[in-house]
């Protein structure tokens, strides 16, 4: 048994299975190691300590930085995303479309979650921001205007949106044309964890062996996501 740190993050993850494309997909990844996963919920930055401790295998789907480089191995990518600014605004008038340098945004109040990969962007572009504990509670305080922009991945953000705003809201929510990044986000394990180097490469021969047959692809699109293969 391996047990994996995770937290609430829809449709890619999530304790209720019809939300969570990474707790079907992992399943059908273990059958072909020959393990099972356990998935343990918690917050965020308790997710990469516990991994950090080796207390768990890993935690996912987290992005590399120089940072966790240093302490951490990668898996090879889970899915590819695009993080977008999200903003909240009847009129739609008063944002830019799109920015050349996160410069630009100075005079926003940004929001964001904590511990996320994008704190170290914004904060060398020198902007202001008020983290939250949830994207959940990210998009609350966009709502409630006391953050001007919200980065989030697209489908999570609409997700976000969907699920717990009222529909007379949802039109009122957009986006900047330029994402803030484009890229994948991987399972993260610990150095120091028994075996974890032969553990991992089986793990990518398996992930990638779903890819070819189309069990992946199957899953992704049960949940509504697009794949990149």
């Amino acid at each position: 048994m391996l047990t994996i740190a995770t937290s609430e993050l829809p449709p890619f993850v999530s304790a209720n299975p019809k939300n969570s494309f990474l707790t079907e997909l992992l399943p059908e990844v273990g059958k072909e190691m020959g393990v099972k996963f356990a998935f343990r919920f918690m917050p965020w930055p308790r997710c990469e300590r516990e991994t950090d401790d080796a207390k768990v295998w890993a935690t996912m789907p987290y992005v590399p930085t120089p940072e966790r480089d240093a302490r951490f191995l990668f898996s090879q990518p889970l899915y590819a995303k695009k993080t977008l600014f999200f903003y909240y605004s009847p009129t739609d008038q008063g944002y830019p479309r799109t920015f050349e340098a996160l410069s630009e945004l100075q005079e926003y109040r940004i929001g964001g979650v904590r511990g996320y990969y994008y704190e170290a962007l914004l904060a060398e572009a020198g902007l202001q921001v008020e983290s939250a504990t949830s994207e959940e509670s990210s998009f609350k305080k966009l709502r409630a205007g006391r953050v001007d922009l919200a980065p989030a991945v697209d489908v999570v953000g609409w997700d976000v949106i969907q699920k717990h705003f009222p529909a007379e809201d949802h039109a009122n929510f957009h986006v900047l044309e330029t994402p803030l990044a484009v890229g994948h986000n991987y399972l993260m394990t610990s150095r120091n964890y028994p075996n974890t180097e032969q553990l991992l490469e089986r793990f990518n021969q398996a992930l990638a062996k779903l890819r070819r047959n189309g069990v992946y692809k199957t899953i992704a699109e049960r949940h509504g996501l697009s794949v990149d293969n």
